[in-house]
């Protein structure tokens, strides 16, 4: 009988058999994982890296960021409201001022998050703050109002809001030199030298923008609130007919209150006015006329001012529509179209400059020490 060794399978044999394959599947189970941890290692690195990324935040100017960014524009809320309340728009200049030295200083001494002093970013912030939150926004407050007193005339008379003012503050001064009483029974004879005078005044100042000097007529389109209007022969008609008609509720309130009554035209709140008026003026014995006329004078020229205040705020609302719609783009404006294309780009050119003369003397001394040395 022959028998094969390789046909031979004894227990041992089959077991070592059995281990050998054990011990490979577990050699590929192990370079398996391997492999797939480097893998996966390498894809969560990868996201991690991305994640990071993404979440890094982008560095955000608390000092450009609303609301504490409108302190900048405080100033040219002082200018929008200067006609009807000079003194705030004055004060309103304080947290604006102390705004534009904290930014600025805030720019010299630190970049972004780190310490690092520098002029050149200081200076280049304060030409932002000159032309972002003084210059630009100041000229379209003036021209908000200048459109805002345009839109005026659409309404019944036809006249703009500025013509409108020059009359009412022209009336509070004619008030202030001439007494209604010496006009009794004679009120077309007032009305006819109100608006002689009325209209030379309006004709002298219509020449007084007609200019062919270039600085004035870009001063006047660019920073001047005011505009220049036509007195046409129907603008004056128009003109006429709105003073007569004040004038006869002058006249009427005069006569009102003369016989103790209530005058229609006047409000309550005028009405109080004059009352505590008369009530002062009773106490003086120095009054002129009577403390009844001096009353009625001071109520009249009151009602005019009340008037004049409306005309007033309804062009600073013009010139803060103009503002809160173009405040963004003026920042953006000045900061990409300026700042980055001409201003960044002057400095550098300057620097360069600078470096170049300093290394120029440099050498120049530098060779004035070796000729010396080599006599």
């Amino acid at each position: 009988m022959n028998f094969s060794i390789d046909s031979m399978i004894t227990p041992n044999s089959k077991s070592l058999s059995e281990l050998q394959n054990q011990l490979n599947l577990k050699n590929q189970n192990k370079n398996s994982f391997l492999q797939n941890s480097a893998v996966w290692h390498r894809n969560f690195n990868g996201d991690r890296a991305d994640i990071n990324n993404n979440t890094k935040e982008e560095y955000k100017d608390p000092l450009l960021r609303w609301p504490l960014r409108g302190l900048a524009f405080t100033n040219d809320i002082g200018a929008a409201i200067m006609d009807i309340a000079p003194t705030l728009g004055t004060m309103l200049w304080i947290p604006a001022l102390m705004y534009f030295g904290a930014d600025i200083y805030d720019k010299y001494k630190s970049d972004e998050k780190e310490y690092n002093p520098n002029k050149k970013r200081a200076f280049k912030q304060a030409v932002f703050q000159a032309l972002a939150s003084v210059v630009m926004p100041i000229i379209v407050v003036h021209n908000g109002q200048k459109a805002a007193s345009l839109i005026g005339k659409s309404s019944k008379s036809g006249m703009s809001l500025q013509l409108k003012e020059e009359i009412e503050k022209f009336t509070i001064n004619h008030l202030k030199r001439r007494k209604l009483k010496d006009y009794e029974g004679n009120i077309n004879g007032f009305k006819t030298e109100f608006n002689e005078h009325l209209k030379q005044h309006l004709l002298d100042r219509e020449k007084s923008f007609k200019t062919k000097n270039p600085l004035k007529l870009l001063s006047h389109w660019v920073f001047s609130s005011k505009h220049g209007e036509k007195m046409t022969d129907k603008m004056l008609k128009s003109i006429e007919e709105y003073t007569n008609k004040n004038i006869d509720e002058m006249f009427s309130i005069r006569t009102d209150l003369l016989n103790n009554k209530q005058p229609k035209e006047l409000s309550g709140k005028l009405l109080k006015f004059y009352d505590n008026t008369k009530r002062n003026f009773a106490k003086d014995k120095n009054t002129i006329e009577g403390y009844v006329e001096d009353s009625i004078k001071a109520l009249l020229k009151q009602r005019q001012r009340n008037r004049l205040f409306k005309i007033k705020l309804l062009k600073s609302l013009g010139g803060f529509i103009a503002l809160g719609a173009s405040i963004r783009f003026i920042d953006h404006f000045i900061e990409k179209h300026v700042i980055e294309k001409f201003v960044e780009p002057g400095l550098e050119k300057f620097e360069g400059g600078n470096w170049q003369k300093n290394v120029n003397f440099a050498n120049f001394v530098k060779r004035g020490n070796s000729t010396q040395s080599g006599m």
